[in-house]
């Protein structure tokens, strides 16, 4: 049974494992904490798996839309963010 975590945009079986390792197991949690504190939970507890197609996977996914439609400038400091 697919998890609420993959019914939203950017979020398949590997990132929402990622999020379950990280101590996020649902949709509205991950909406609670936020696309930026989550992402700092990954970076803290897995940073192999802190990359750039993770926190814009994660900005799109709150946002609930794919991380491609996000705007030029969110992207740029998502990335910056990423490697920060």
């Amino acid at each position: 049974m697919i998890d609420d975590l993959e019914n939203l945009p950017n979020i398949g079986k590997v990132l929402a494992g990622r999020l379950r390792a990280a101590g996020v197991t649902s949709a509205a949690q991950l909406q609670r904490l936020g696309d930026a504190a989550v992402f700092k939970k990954i970076r803290r507890d897995l940073p192999e798996d802190a990359c750039t197609h993770t926190r814009m996977a994660l900005a799109g996914a709150v946002r609930g839309v794919r991380w491609h439609s996000l705007g030029a400038d969110l992207r740029a400091r998502l990335r910056e963010e990423a490697h920060a």
